[in-house]
């Protein structure tokens, strides 16, 4: 099979980018480096309508959320497993002035934890990442079109359009090495708490969720030097003291993780073709929100590669592009 596509990277936008453009009837060749610290492999897939200390609404959150429910459900349908889940999250005010802030309802405080100013439930849902990406890439390979393949961006192109969907990836790269990244690392830890029985993820500045048997993951830090995958004991030690301020029970750390944000701006993507290539795209900077974004955008960059669809210039990579003579 001839490819009119190759993506390159099969993270949570590379396979969503993959998905869409199948179902326009597309000929599609995925390639992945299959390395297993990718923020897609560690990313807890939280999606939740309310963010930050100023308890700000989600960007765009009345049709990302949407989309992103309405893709994960065709998917489950089609793939035949679940990984996909909507159920509510509890947000822990942390100050007064959050919950000064905040002009909907209380909830009562989840038991095992301490919340003085008291707490609130918002509407929320959680990708199980890995499964998902592990499902597809299944059915990928079946149809033939997925290859475990460390593709050079620097190499000769093939005749197909590739869009590039590799995440934070430091290298040489002639097509898209000018951007200017704000990556951030990112660790997470999984704990077992065995006197604990909430169901619903929990966010208190940091944000803990369950995996089940006892086990949650906690996360996540911010730190942006060095850009690495390697876990650290300040990390740790953050993360640490942060669940023990809310926890009121006793917890032990079982495993840790780290991964690099891919950021561009800040909770938006970067898609588009490059301004010096039409048949070179890309399609990242996802960040911390990737199983939020990536459905709707993966469909707008499949509407523009397929049927030259506008781009929306809000998330058009040539923002984020130096300006070259000539």
């Amino acid at each position: 099979m001839t490819a009119e596509f190759v993506i390159v990277g099969q993270g949570l936008a590379g396979t969503a980018l993959a998905w869409a453009l199948l179902k326009r009837n597309a000929r599609v060749r995925v390639f992945d480096r299959e390395a297993g610290n990718r923020a897609s492999r560690v990313a807890a897939g939280l999606l939740t309508p309310i963010t930050g200390k100023r308890l700000a609404d989600s960007w765009r959150w009345g049709e990302l959320f949407p989309a992103a429910r309405a893709f994960y459900r065709e998917r489950e349908t089609e793939l035949g497993r679940s990984f996909f889940r909507e159920a509510p999250a509890v947000r822990l005010f942390q100050s007064e002035a959050e919950r000064e802030r905040w002009r909907g309802a209380l909830c009562g405080v989840p038991v095992g934890f301490r919340a003085p100013l008291g707490a609130f439930e918002m509407p929320a849902a959680r990708l199980d990442v890995c499964a998902y990406l592990d499902a597809s890439r299944e059915a990928f390979r079946a149809q033939g079109i997925y290859e475990r393949y460390d593709f050079d961006p620097g190499a000769p192109l093939p005749g197909a359009t590739v869009v590039f969907c590799t995440g934070f990836a430091p290298r040489e790269d002639p097509w898209f090495g000018d951007l200017a990244w704000n990556a951030a690392k990112g660790e997470i830890l999984t704990v077992r708490v065995p006197d604990l029985r909430e169901e619903r993820v929990i966010h208190f500045g940091g944000w803990l969720a369950p995996v089940g048997e006892h086990l949650y993951r906690l996360g996540a830090t911010y730190t942006w030097n060095p850009l690495d995958t390697h876990p650290t004991p300040e990390a740790r030690a953050e993360l640490e003291a942060k669940l023990r301020a809310v926890l009121s029970v006793p917890f032990e750390v079982v495993g840790r993780d780290a991964a690099v944000r891919p950021v561009i701006d800040a909770g938006k993507p970067a898609l588009g073709t490059h301004p010096r290539n039409a048949r070179v795209a890309f399609f990242n900077g996802l960040g911390s929100k990737g199983s939020l974004l990536a459905p709707f955008f993966a469909e707008l960059l499949a509407a523009h590669l397929c049927d030259g669809g506008p781009l929306d210039p809000e998330v058009d990579v040539r923002r984020w592009l130096p300006v070259r003579a000539g």
